[in-house]
C-alpha cells in the first residue's frame, strides 16, 4: 500500500477479435518503468463499464499464449457487461521484466496495481468499480491485490494458491526459485489443497469480508465443461452484487 502509484496511460492497441456482446483489443500500460501487455475485452454499448482484472495461472513463458487461462473467464464476464483486462505477466509476451527483488507473484501483483492506477485514462472504464479475479497462481495475485488495494469492490478466486505465501514457497519456490504456482473447492486438486481454501475462507471471514464459498466436488484444477459454465455463472452473479 505504501508503494507510489503509477502515473502512466493505458494504450489500446489493435483489435484482435470479438464475441457475443464485446470486442477484444491488445492493451498496454506502464509498470516499474517498463511496458506491460494484455488483452482488453470491451462490452458493446455506451457508458463506463465496471472493470475486472483477470489473472492467469502459472505457465512457463515458452508455453504461454495470449488468452491462456484467462479467456475462459474474461470473455463471459465481458458478455455480461464487465470490461475485462487480462494481463500478460512480467516477462510474458512482450511485457517488461517488472519489479525486481520480489517473488514473481508479487511482481505480477505490482503490475496489476499500476494498471489499476492508470484506469482513469481508459475512457470506457469506471475506475470506481474494480474487481479482481484469477485462477490458481492468478488467484494468488488476486489475494495480494485484495490486501494491497482497499478500493477493490470484489474478488473471484478460482482454485487459488494459498493466501499464506509460506505454503506456496514450501510447495513450489523452494524447489523452483522464482516459480509461482466465489472460491471453488479443490478437494480433488493436488495443486490447491482443500485446507488452503478453507484457511483462506476463514481468514476472509475473520476480517469481516463477505464470502461466498462454492464447492465443485471432483472438479479438476483446470475448469472445463459444466464446471466452467457453473463457475462463470456464479462469478458473474457475485460481481453484479458488488459492482452495481
Amino acid at each position: 500500500r505504501e508503494r507510489p502509484r503509477a502515473t502512466g496511460r493505458i494504450i489500446i492497441g489493435d483489435a484482435i477479435g470479438s464475441g457475443p456482446g464485446y470486442a477484444k483489443y491488445h492493451v498496454s500500460w506502464v509498470s516499474d518503468g517498463g511496458t506491460m501487455t494484455g488483452v482488453l475485452d470491451v462490452p458493446s454499448g455506451a457508458g463506463k463499464f465496471p472493470v475486472v482484472l483477470v489473472n492467469h495461472g502459472y505457465a512457463p513463458v515458452s508455453q504461454y499464449y495470449e488468452g491462456l487461462d484467462t479467456a475462459p473467464y474474461a470473455d463471459p464476464m465481458a458478455s455480461a457487461g464487465f470490461l475485462t483486462i487480462s494481463p500478460s505477466y512480467p516477462g510474458y509476451l512482450g511485457s517488461g521484466p517488472g519489479a525486481t527483488g520480489v517473488p514473481s507473484i508479487v511482481a505480477e501483483a505490482i503490475s496489476d496495481l499500476d494498471l489499476i492506477s492508470e484506469l482513469p485514462t481508459l475512457p470506457r472504464a469506471d475506475p470506481a468499480r474494480v474487481a479482481v479475479a484469477g485462477h490458481s497462481n492468478g488467484g494468488g495475485v488476486a489475494e495480494i491485490l485484495m490486501a494491497a488495494d482497499p478500493g477493490l469492490r470484489a474478488a473471484v478466486l478460482y482454485a487459488p494458491v494459498s493466501s499464506d505465501m509460506a505454503d506456496n514457497a514450501n510447495k513450489w519456490w523452494v524447489h523452483t526459485p522464482g516459480g509461482t504456482g466465489g472460491v471453488p473447492d479443490p478437494t480433488a486438486d493436488p495443486e490447491s489443497p482443500a485446507e488452503w481454501t478453507a484457511a483462506t475462507v476463514q481468514a476472509l471471514q475473520s476480517d469481516g469480508a463477505h464470502v461466498h464459498f462454492q464447492s465443485f466436488p471432483g472438479a479438476t484444477h483446470i475448469f472445463g465443461g459444466a464446471d466452467l459454465s457453473r463457475a462463470n455463472s456464479l462469478a458473474i452473479d457475485w460481481l453484479r452484487i458488488w459492482m452495481s
